[in-house]
């Protein structure tokens, strides 16, 4: 699991202390690789031990295993080659790697359990996403329904219960409308996903479950300025392809999983 998935999942234990540590390590990964504890401490002006208790947070043994990840993820990013195309191929890789050794179980539950679903797009390309999701689970009858726009997201937040569930596809997860209709979707304990790229995300954070692709914006040849959100849709397939694994468990178990 990354290290931004990792305080996603964990960001309800961090304080404000940790929160200071974590955004000054996020703008200074490669000075930070080469930091011991002590420098680290300066640099954010706390003590180590705070340091130290800020990776426990999330659920590493410490500093030293926080380090590790930390120069493993960065050497991978340093190490793609200069290729615009490149960078892209190794994205989608990794947003495929990450999906198949993703644990969805708790996902597929929510979706087959869910009385009503509904999937929300907070962009183009992004409701062309929920479509899609739409289109794939159709098949086993699963409906979910598309919302279009702020209007329609507010009307389904009047009647939703906690017996239905509401997909939220972003791609920074920090546009102001959607946070704002995530906390009312929290505040009714209505159960939620997120999908959105692998980033520390106010989204992410507010929803139960999260799934991310991984993409950053890309130069091309000093033309034009590129971000690959194309992986929406190899996510969704995926998903869907460890949904009905997950109904073929059902019926060979006769239970609810």
């Amino acid at each position: 699991m990354k290290l931004e998935e990792l305080v996603n999942n964990n960001y309800d234990k961090l304080n404000e202390n940790d929160r200071h540590i974590w955004k000054y390590i996020c703008k200074n990964k490669r000075e930070c690789c080469r930091m011991s504890i002590d420098e680290l401490a300066k640099k954010c002006n706390i003590s180590r031990t705070t340091i130290s208790r800020f990776t426990q947070k999330l659920s590493l043994e410490g500093f030293g295993e926080f380090k590790v990840r930390l120069k493993l993820e960065f050497n991978e990013n340093d190490n793609i080659k200069d290729s615009s195309v490149e960078e892209v191929y190794q994205d989608y890789y990794r947003t495929i790697n990450e999906m198949k050794e993703k644990d969805v179980l708790e996902i597929c539950r929510m979706i087959y359990r869910a009385k009503n679903l509904f999937v929300y797009g907070t962009g183009t390309v992004q409701i062309a996403a929920a479509n899609e999701l739409k289109r794939h689970f159709l098949s086993v009858n699963k409906f979910f329904v598309t919302l279009h726009g702020e209007a329609e997201m507010d009307t389904v937040l009047e009647t939703a219960t906690e017996e239905d569930l509401i997909v939220i596809i972003s791609l920074s997860g920090e546009k102001k409308s959607a946070v704002e209709h995530v906390k009312k979707v929290k505040a009714k304990n209505i159960p939620s996903i997120s999908i959105t790229k692998l980033t520390d995300n106010p989204v992410a954070r507010l929803c139960e479950q999260n799934l991310y692709i991984i993409t950053k914006h890309i130069r091309i040849k000093d033309v034009v300025t590129f971000e690959n959100v194309g992986q929406y849709f190899i996510l969704i397939e995926m998903l869907f392809l460890k949904y009905i694994t997950y109904l073929g468990h059902l019926k060979e178990d006769g239970t609810i999983l």
